[in-house]
Parts: C-alpha cells; structure tokens; sequence
C-alpha cells in the first residue's frame, strides 16, 4: 500500500527534524521565510490527501504538528496512499508562492510515512477571529456545535479559477473561503444569511510583499460545510442565554423563539424608557435562533444596563400572545 515510502527517510546530511514553525519562521518580519531556499526536514501529521489541492500533475496538501502547519508541493510526483492522520518525514526546499508557505520535496523518495497517530482536532476559531499567518497551514473550525456558536455566509458563492469563493462572517469578521474545484465540494444551498458550521485549513493568496493578507479558510470535504438549521420547539417561548453580557469585549448572547408553525413572531429590544431599540424579527414565520450583539437598528451600541426583550406571536386567527425576558449588557471592569 505505501512500499513506495521507506519506512524512515533518509535525511541530507544526517539533519534532524525541525519542528514546523521552526522551518516556517520569520524572524526578521519581511513576510518571507527565513529559511527560504534552504532544504529542510519536518514531522508532520496529514490534514488531507496529497492530490485533494493539486490542479493538476503533483501533490498539494496539507501537513501539521503542535507548533504550526505548512503546504506540501511538488510537480510531476506521483500520488501515493496517505490519508488524514497518517504521520511524516519530509525533506524539501522551504519556498513560498502568493504568501503561502510551502515545503517542496523533491521526489518521492523524500518522503517517510512513520505512522498513523490520527488526524488532529482542528483549532477553534473564537467569536471575531479571522485566519493569520500563526494560523496559515493548519486544520480549522469556525463555529461550534456543541456550543452553538456558527458562521453565517455574507456572500453569494462566485466561480472563480475552477473554484468558489465567498465570504462568512465569524462575529464581526469576515473569513475568506476558497471552494477548490479539486475537492469536488458542491456549493449548492449557500447564500447570504445562511447558517453554517465551517471547517478547513487555513490558506493564502496575496501576490504582494509584505504578505499580511489573502488569508483564507480551504474546506477539504462536503462534510466542512454544515448547513445548520435549528430545531425548535413547537409551543410558545422566549429563552435568552448568556446574559449579563459586555459586547465591548466582542461577546453576544443567544436568543431562541418560537412557538407553532402557522405563527408570525416579532422579537424586539425595548428600553428603561419603554422605547423600541432594536427588532431582531419582523413578522417572521416560524421560530429561530440567533445571536445578538448589543446593538440597535443603527448597529450602534447601547448603553450598559437592562432590556427587556418582547416576543409577539400572532396566530392565523389574529390572536397575539407575548412574553418577555430582561437581558442585561454589560461593561468589562477595569
């Protein structure tokens, strides 16, 4: 299955491995690798197959240990039977191509698979992060389904290059994600406003020095794009968690609603003075739930202090029902 791969590599000269951050650092901050054009050798574990990135003859894939990640590459060299969690030698040339880091191998004998440790759990994105250089290399999550935490698609999928980009929106920040046509991801159901559960490595495209942008979350399979649609129960509620809650700081809190199908429901903010602040749903059919931030109407940020939230519920014979939560924003003591 891998009697192509010697069972250990053989190393230039004798050199130990670095770890990947080692092989990718930059100390002197000009964006490049200090060790560019110097042959190197890492252990890394697999995040994907070596074919799944390549457009066309080659490898293209992903690899990481504790430290950091970096991209596999190499021209005309045959595909070999690796897999996520499959553990590695390689020795190659450190290079770079439009900001991404990459270890080239020359050949396959460059190669040593030492075994299969398993596939590591990917980095948890928090609420408002983005992907950066740390980052670039490495298996990611953004959102979370045991925390109910997701992302939510800003822009309408777009064909590009054989591929699809778009945004999601992680918090306040917008992630970049690359669809590549090689992994056979299907983008069907993405639009803006969708909900979803986003895992992939973290890439980069940016053809200009210094190389601090372009940075990019690559989904490997159809399973890094969840589609999350919440279940919610049929009877009449309100449940707001995660209160008190300081938005200065990029917190939000959680907002479930609902109540039988045939209802339309109208969720607003109302303050001390019984002013409407803000309006999370508008005559909505069918309960939801979503994340709230702090703001009113105008994204501006309210006030410190209490809210009550007011949920309508109107059935098909014009009969209203109401219910309300007091929620508290809060500010951060210093």
């Amino acid at each position: 299955m891998r009697s192509f791969l010697a069972l250990l590599v053989a190393l230039a000269g004798g050199a130990c491995a670095m770890t990947v951050a080692e092989a990718r650092a930059d100390a002197d901050g000009d964006g490049v690798p200090d060790l560019i054009g110097q042959i190197v050798t890492i252990e890394a574990v697999a995040t994907c197959e070596p074919t799944l990135f390549s457009s066309g003859s080659g490898v293209s894939f992903y690899v990481q240990d504790e430290t950091a990640g970096i991209n596999v590459f190499g021209w005309d060299l045959p595909a070999f039977e690796i897999g996520p969690g499959d553990l590695l030698a390689i020795t190659g040339t450190m290079a770079q191509y439009n900001g991404l880091t990459e270890i080239e191998p020359g050949g396959s004998a460059d190669y040593g698979y030492l075994g299969s440790p398993g596939a590591p759990d990917p980095w948890q994105l928090a609420r408002h992060q983005g992907v950066s250089e740390e980052l670039e290399g490495m298996l990611l999550r953004g959102g979370n389904p045991a925390t109910g935490q997701w992302v939510t698609v800003a822009t309408q999928p777009a064909l590009s290059g054989g591929g699809y980009n778009f945004e999601a929106w992680n918090g306040e920040v917008a992630l970049a994600v690359r669809v590549n046509g090689s992994t056979g991801i299907s983008v069907a159901g993405l639009e803006p406003g969708v909900r979803i559960f986003l895992t992939g490595i973290g890439g980069q495209y940016d053809s200009d020095p210094p190389y601090t942008s372009g940075y990019q979350v690559l989904p490997r399979y159809q399973s890094d794009i969840e589609i999350y649609t919440p279940s919610v129960p049929g009877y009449f509620h309100l449940e707001a968690a995660g209160t008190p809650f300081a938005p200065s700081i990029g917190e939000a809190m959680q907002i479930e609603y609902g109540g039988p199908d045939s209802m339309r429901f109208t969720l607003t903010v109302i303050d001390r003075a019984g002013r409407e602040v803000a309006r999370l749903a508008d005559s909505r059919a069918g309960g939801d739930v979503l994340e709230w931030d702090g703001t009113d109407d105008y994204d501006q940020p309210l006030p410190m202090g209490p809210y009550i939230l007011l949920l309508e519920g109107v059935d098909l014979d014009g009969e209203r029902y109401t219910t309300t939560e007091t929620v508290v924003v809060a500010a951060v003591l210093e």
